[in-house]
């Protein structure tokens, strides 16, 4: 899933900035959907529409957003989100079990769902875009190195070497004038070191019951295959797509330091 997204950033930088935002507002529902379920939220359907909501507002005010650093809506909107993410809770009465936890993961969703609006305000700043195609290889490459069927001890080193050769070799051959080497070695060592680490954190919560002890008690067999099938693809879908909208953070920060 992070191959595909990626893709679709990196076509899409050179047709038109309408189109980068409509791909990136694919980021957003893949952790708009994937985030509540690989978090196993008690309301996740409510928790999927609010992450949705803070996510493409956050795009829509940083594509509308003319001057530096267009991000000016960031903090309201992730205010709001944190307030949202409260009142949400509350409503589940004052005994709801695992709060803490429930809390604690919708907030990290909201932060994560408002991270792809980078990606926006990456591509409306002035100036040469070729950080952002070096950034997206890179989380290609990366993506690709933890996925490979071998443990994690020999996928994490690769998922932060390829992508940092990678980066060398666009910016010798390929972008020589517009992204220095020193530059493009930092920048694909950072979204590999990105890659990694999310791959292993969220991995860990992948393969385990976060929340949801209702589906360890159901006894009801076809709804159980029903919430894993539809877990499983919705936990993948998180998996690949958080990367994506944290890189966008990297690439921003990155573009206003050179700017």
């Amino acid at each position: 899933m992070a191959l595909v997204l990626a893709l679709a950033l990196s076509a899409s930088v050179y047709w038109g900035y309408t189109l980068f935002l409509l791909a990136t507002g694919l980021i957003v529902f893949g952790v708009a959907y994937g985030w509540p379920r690989l978090t196993d939220s008690p309301q996740p359907r409510a928790t999927s529409i609010m992450l949705f909501i803070f996510g493409v507002a956050g795009l829509i005010a940083a594509f509308r957003d003319s001057t530096a650093p267009y991000l000016d809506w960031l903090p309201v909107l992730a205010g709001l989100g944190l307030l949202w993410t409260f009142v949400q809770n509350l409503t589940r009465g004052m005994g709801a079990s695992d709060a803490v936890a429930n809390v604690s993961a919708q907030v990290a969703g909201v932060v994560i769902a408002l991270s792809a609006s980078t990606w926006v305000a990456a591509i409306t700043m002035p100036g040469d875009k070729e950080a952002i195609v070096v950034g997206l290889v890179s989380l290609i490459v990366a993506g690709c190195m933890t996925a490979l069927p071998w443990p994690a001890i020999y996928t994490s080193p690769l998922a932060v070497a390829m992508p940092t050769a990678v980066a060398g070799i666009l910016s010798v051959l390929i972008f020589r004038d517009a992204i220095s080497w020193p530059v493009a070695l930092i920048l694909g060592a950072v979204m590999g070191l990105l890659v990694a680490g999310v791959d292993r954190m969220l991995g860990l919560i992948a393969h385990s019951k976060y929340q949801a002890v209702s589906l360890e008690i159901s006894q009801n067999i076809e709804l159980k295959k029903n919430v894993e099938k539809a877990r499983s693809f919705a936990v993948q879908l998180a998996l690949g797509a958080a990367p994506i909208a944290l890189g966008g953070v990297i690439v921003y920060a990155l573009e206003r330091v050179t700017l």
